[in-house]
């Protein structure tokens, strides 16, 4: 490798070790926060217990980052972790099980399966923490109001496409490579583990309020 390529890759390894620090910071700073106010003598019942659920969500936000990226460090998934799995199920699930995040603060997830099944051939829990880590870090910039809408459906030259909408603007430009420097590590950590299995991320819109990227996967042939 020449040393100009090996420089990049470092500063572009060294730019992504930057964004997953603080992308961990902000959680652990407001699980800290939560339970300082959750000591507090003069809480009532109803306090407490809320301050208990923030804490238990961003302990979940935290643990779900350090999975992932202890997964990516451990390298490209092995043969065995392979699985066949129905793209279309995943999502699903991620949109029962987040959709009350999205509901308890006025936003909308919303999800379109224009296939009922979909399979691919993914480390299944890389891809379900890489999806879940991406979704609410979208959730977290989204106004009052503002929606995520996700497609999901069969493209050309046979891929499995997630088309992802969301209605808001987003600190970290996303433009470019997702693993240039200065990219949000919940980005990154989604190009990252789509390129692992042989798919691609791409940012087909960027502009103030409205982001829009397309996931790519292939698909697995049917048993």
């Amino acid at each position: 490798m020449p040393a100009s390529a090996g420089s990049e890759a470092g500063s572009a390894e060294s730019a992504f070790i930057s964004e997953v620090v603080h992308s961990l910071s902000q959680p652990l700073t407001v699980l800290h926060c939560t339970l300082e106010v959750a000591l507090q003598s003069d809480n009532t019942v109803e306090q407490l217990r809320a301050s208990i659920v923030t804490a238990l969500d961003n302990a979940e936000r935290l643990r779900q980052r350090l999975l992932l990226v202890q997964a990516l460090n451990d390298g490209e998934p092995a043969g065995e972790t392979l699985e066949q799995t129905d793209l279309s199920q995943i999502l699903g699930e991620l949109h029962e099980d987040m959709s009350p995040l999205f509901e308890s603060v006025g936003r909308r997830f919303e999800l379109h399966l224009h296939c009922s099944s979909l399979l691919v051939r993914v480390d299944r829990a890389r891809l379900v923490r890489a999806l879940f880590v991406f979704i609410e870090y979208l959730h977290r910039y989204l106004p009052e109001g503002g929606l995520l809408s996700i497609d999901v459906a069969e493209g050309v030259g046979a891929q499995a496409e997630i088309r992802i909408l969301a209605g808001s603007s987003l600190p970290v430009s996303a433009k470019g490579n997702a693993c240039e420097a200065g990219q949000a590590c919940e980005i990154q950590l989604l190009w990252r583990t789509l390129i692992a299995v042989g798919g691609e991320f791409l940012l087909l819109e960027e502009k103030p309020g409205r982001n829009v990227w397309l996931a790519r996967l292939p698909l697995s042939p049917y048993p």
